[in-house]
């Protein structure tokens, strides 16, 4: 199960993510990320600080979800990731393609100002 609350600072949407990312939440995580695609923000965080699971299906649909922020002009950022993500992010080079921060760092970096 999974829970998405959404806040939005100007330019800037976070999607906090609640629950645990499997195939059977990916229909409702797709319904919300179209949705803030849709509203046409620069940034986009997807806020981990309460998903300490992930499928491999979900992993893959964040692959796809950075492809449709790079067509749309969108900052895809990942923040506040439990260090066992991390380390899974870092072996299948996700941190590579969407920057994986501290809370801290995204907030100093794209909420600066807002």
């Amino acid at each position: 199960m999974i829970s998405i609350n959404t806040e939005r600072f100007g330019p800037v949407i976070v999607m906090h993510l609640h629950g645990t990312l499997t195939r059977e939440v990916l229909k409702e995580l797709e319904d919300a990320w179209t949705d803030e695609v849709d509203a046409g923000p620069e940034v986009i965080g997807l806020d981990f600080r309460d998903v300490a699971q992930i499928d491999s299906i979900c992993i893959n649909h964040i692959f796809k979800m950075a492809r449709t922020a790079e067509e749309n002009n969108i900052t895809l950022v990942i923040f506040d990731v439990f260090e066992s993500l991390k380390k899974i992010f870092e072996v299948i080079k996700l941190n590579k393609i969407i920057p994986v921060m501290t809370r801290q760092q995204f907030e100093k970096v794209h909420l600066k100002g807002l």
